[in-house]
């Protein structure tokens, strides 16, 4: 075995358990909401450190950015139609939806 191969696997990440990420809010729930929910609809509250993409709310227009708490919606029967709320946005939503104030 040559002396670079050596050097190259000595820099590898699992063999420096410091380097190695912690997973664990990978794998935390997402919490719900009841104040968010609405009859007929899925809906996930999705806080700030996970969210890590930016999208478009399709109630204001305007956009929810990376690191910004939200909401993820979508109808029970159609995963495919999921969207991504202002949390502010949905609470108009599910109130004009309800008919409570």
């Amino acid at each position: 075995m040559s002396r670079n191969s050596r050097r190259k696997r000595a820099t590898r990440p699992w063999q420096h358990p410091e380097a190695m990420r912690d997973i664990s809010d990978l794998l935390a729930q997402v919490r719900r909401d009841t104040e968010y929910d609405l009859d007929g609809y899925e809906v996930r509250v999705v806080d700030g450190d996970r969210g890590h993409k930016d999208y478009v709310c399709p109630s204001c227009g305007n956009g929810v950015v990376a690191g910004e708490s939200h909401v993820v919606v979508w109808p029970e029967d159609d995963s495919d139609l999921r969207r991504h709320w202002h949390k502010h946005c949905w609470r108009i939503e599910v109130r004009r939806s309800t008919g409570v104030g």
